[in-house]
């Protein structure tokens, strides 16, 4: 059902992209009323940068992300992100709105940027699978048809980067 990756890429591209996109201050970042793009129907905002959008490259920046996970990733990449969350002060820990990326059959690629809480869930039969907590250098696999979010970060920051590689047999 999923695969996790412990330091899934070298500390030092790990550390490349912490500096990359988190302590590189002109590093685009884009407000979205909310994290699981809903419209903002649960008011829970993030900063993403899109890096591909249905196939189509929309930022210079994948250039320097891309390489770092073609050891994983053989097809077409259809869309990646990266996002961040703040935390968000809640009395009570509750996660996002569940989703799938795409409605195209897709492999997610889940990669942790650095450890945070706000672990993800993966959902089977519409109740709560598996809980994975953010570690840096981690990468989380899994179809893209299976329902999941994240729960809000409450302490520290959240920042994963979102890869949906296309199921079809075209490779990149």
């Amino acid at each position: 059902m999923y695969k996790i990756i412990d330091n899934c890429i070298t500390k030092k591209k790990q550390k490349f992209i912490v500096e990359t996109i988190i302590d590189n201050h002109s590093f685009p970042w884009y407000l979205q009323k909310d994290v699981s793009f809903d419209n903002g129907k649960q008011q829970r905002p993030c900063f993403a940068h899109i890096f591909v959008n249905e196939a189509e490259e929309n930022s210079h920046y994948f250039n320097l992300i891309k390489p770092l996970f073609l050891k994983y990733i053989k097809k077409q990449i259809i869309n990646c992100k990266t996002i961040i969350q703040l935390p968000l002060k809640k009395t009570k820990s509750t996660y996002d709105t569940p989703h799938v990326d795409s409605k195209k059959p897709h492999q997610v690629y889940l990669y942790y940027v650095m450890d945070s809480d706000g672990e993800t869930v993966l959902f089977k039969n519409n109740k709560i699978h598996k809980k994975i907590k953010p570690k840096q250098g981690r990468l989380l696999i899994f179809d893209g048809s299976i329902l999941h979010t994240a729960y809000q970060p409450q302490n520290s920051l959240r920042c994963v980067i979102n890869i949906n590689e296309s199921k079809d047999e075209r490779h990149i």
